[in-house]
C-alpha cells in the first residue's frame, strides 16, 4: 500500500520541483528586498538632501578658510595663534551666512586633536568619527597639514544633530511606506501558502470525524502538493479498508454461520431422535467441527502476524529438503484429483535462515490453492533457485515457486489476490474452495522473514506463484 501511494505521488507530481522550502524562502527574499530597498531609499534621499545643502553653501564659505589657513602654516609651520586669524574672518555672531545661520569652525590636526574652535570648550578634545568624515583638508603644497570643519546648520555638534533628525524623519516616513507594504505583501503570500494547509486540515477533521469521502481539491506545487495528494491516497485506502473490515466481518460471519447451521442441525436431529447417534450421523458434526477450528485458528494466525506477535523460530534450513517434503506430502491429494507433482531443483542451491514450519505451512498453503485450480491431467511443479547476488556480493538467499497450468487468475483480480477472505468467484463456498485466508496468511508469513511474494498469472494458460527467502 505505501510503495502504491509512492508510486502514485511519484507519477503525480514528478515534474514539480517548486519546494515548499523554496516558498519560504521566496516570500522571506520579497519582504527583506521590500525592507532593505526602503532602507536604502531613505539613506540614499537623506544622504542627497544633506549632500545638495552642503555643496550649495560649503565650498563659497570654506575656499576662503583654506587659503588663508593654509598660507597661515605654511608661513609659521604652526597653529599657535590661529585664532587670532580667524578672527579677523567673519565667522562669529557678528557675522551670518544666506541662510540666517551662524557658521561653527573645528580645526584640528590631522590626527584628530582640535587645535581651534568657534566654541572654546573644545580645544584640546579630538574629532569623533562622524567629524572626521565631514572634515575638509588644508593643503600645503598638495599636502594635508590639518583637518577644518564648518557648518552652517548651527553648532558642529548640533549641525550633527540636524542630520542624524533629518535622516530619523526620513527613516520614519519610507519605514512607515515600507512596513505597510511588505504587511500588505506578507499577509498576501501567507493566504497563498497557508490555504492548502487550511484546506487539509478541515478535509483532516472531516475524516477524524468519519467522512472517508472527504477529499482535497486543487493542485499545489511542492510538498504541499505531495500531501495533498498523500492525504486523497489515504483517504481512499482508508475507504478501501473500511470496506475490507465490513466485507471481512460479513465473510468472518458466514464461514462461521455454515459449519455452525450443520453442527446444530445434526445436534439438534440427534436429540429429537430423527438420527441415531452413529458415526455415520455423528462424523459430519467433527468434520464441521475441525472446518470451523481451521477457520478460527486461521484468523488467530492472520491477527497475531500482522500484529508482528507471531514468534518464529528461525535456523538454517535446506530448501530443498523442504520441498522434497511437500512433494511427499502433497502427491495422494495431487493422484486423487489426476494432477501430476513435479519437482525441479537445482544442484547448488543455498541454505536459508527460516522457521521452517511456518515456510511449509507457506509452501502448504500455495500447493493447496494450485491443485485446487489445476484441472485433471494438469500440471503442478515446486521449484527453488538462488536468487541473485544483493549488494556488496552478499548472497541474495532462494526463490521457491509454486506454478501449475490451471485457468489462471483474471488481471482485475491479480491486485487483490493476497487479501484476506478474497474469491474470484464470488459465488464459491468454502466447501468448494477454502476459507480465502490461505494466501493472506502466505504473504505474512514471508514477509515475517524479510521475503516478498507475487504472483503472475495469464489466463488459460496457469499462474505463478513466487516467493523469496533471504
Amino acid at each position: 500500500m505505501e510503495r502504491r501511494i509512492r508510486e502514485k505521488i511519484a507519477g503525480a507530481f514528478g515534474g514539480l520541483h517548486f519546494r515548499f522550502f523554496w516558498q519560504l524562502i521566496v516570500a522571506f527574499i520579497v519582504v527583506i528586498l521590500l525592507s532593505g530597498g526602503g532602507i536604502f531609499l531613505a539613506g540614499h534621499l537623506t544622504l542627497r538632501q544633506v549632500e545638495s545643502y552642503t555643496q550649495d553653501n560649503l565650498p563659497a564659505i570654506a575656499r576662503p578658510w583654506i587659503e588663508s589657513l593654509g598660507g597661515y602654516y605654511e608661513e609659521r609651520g604652526t597653529w599657535e595663534g590661529v585664532d587670532a586669524l580667524i578672527a579677523n574672518y567673519p565667522c562669529g555672531p557678528d557675522w551670518e551666512v544666506e541662510q540666517g545661520e551662524y557658521v561653527h569652525y573645528i580645526v584640528a590636526e590631522l590626527d584628530g586633536t582640535i587645535v581651534a574652535a568657534s566654541d572654546g570648550e573644545l580645544v584640546g578634545q579630538s574629532l569623533r568619527y562622524g567629524e572626521k568624515n565631514m572634515a575638509i583638508p588644508i593643503l600645503v603644497d598638495g599636502q594635508a597639514v590639518a583637518l577644518l570643519i564648518l557648518s552652517p546648520f548651527g553648532g558642529i555638534r548640533e549641525g550633527f544633530r540636524f542630520i542624524v533628525g533629518f535622516a530619523l524623519q526620513r527613516f520614519l516616513i519610507v519605514g512607515v511606506v515600507v512596513g505597510i507594504t511588505a504587511l500588505v505583501t506578507g499577509l498576501g503570500l501567507s493566504r497563498v501558502i497557508s490555504r492548502p494547509v487550511v484546506r487539509l486540515t478541515e478535509a483532516t477533521r472531516a475524516v477524524a470525524k468519519g467522512d472517508l469521502d472527504v477529499r482535497v481539491a486543487g493542485q499545489y506545487p511542492g510538498e504541499l502538493g505531495e500531501l495533498a495528494a498523500s492525504f486523497n491516497l489515504m483517504a481512499e485506502e482508508l475507504t478501501r479498508a473500511d470496506e475490507l473490515r465490513r466485507n471481512m466481518t460479513a465473510d468472518v460471519a458466514h464461514e462461521l454461520r455454515t459449519p455452525l447451521s450443520v453442527i446444530r442441525g445434526k445436534l439438534e436431529g440427534v436429540l429429537d431422535g430423527v438420527y441415531p447417534a452413529t458415526p455415520e450421523h455423528l462424523e459430519p458434526i467433527l468434520e464441521e467441527s475441525k472446518l470451523l477450528a481451521h477457520l478460527v485458528e486461521d484468523l488467530r494466525l492472520l491477527a497475531l502476524a500482522e500484529a508482528g506477535q507471531l514468534a518464529l523460530e528461525k535456523r538454517a534450513v535446506d530448501a530443498g529438503d523442504l520441498l522434497r517434503d511437500a512433494q511427499v506430502n502433497f502427491s495422494p491429494q495431487a493422484d486423487d484429483r489426476g494432477v501430476t507433482l513435479a519437482l525441479d531443483l537445482p544442484a547448488d542451491l543455498p541454505q536459508v535462515t527460516a522457521d521452517r514450519r511456518r515456510i511449509a505451512q507457506v509452501v502448504g498453503n500455495l500447493l493447496t490453492n494450485a491443485l485446487r485450480h489445476t484441472p485433471q491431467g494438469g500440471c503442478v511443479t515446486l521449484a527453488a533457485a538462488p536468487s541473485p547476488p544483493l549488494l556488496g556480493g552478499e548472497k541474495g538467499g532462494v526463490v521457491v515457486s509454486i506454478s501449475d497450468t490451471g485457468a489462471g487468475i483474471p488481471a482485475e483480480d491479480l491486485p487483490h489476490i493476497f487479501e484476506r477472505f478474497w474469491r474470484g468467484e464470488k459465488s464459491r463456498s468454502r466447501a468448494g474452495g477454502g476459507s480465502g485466508l490461505g494466501l493472506a496468511i502466505a504473504k505474512q508469513l514471508v514477509e515475517m522473514h524479510g521475503g516478498a511474494i507475487a504472483v503472475e498469472s495469464t489466463p488459460g494458460t496457469g499462474s505463478t506463484f513466487r516467493f523469496t527467502l533471504p
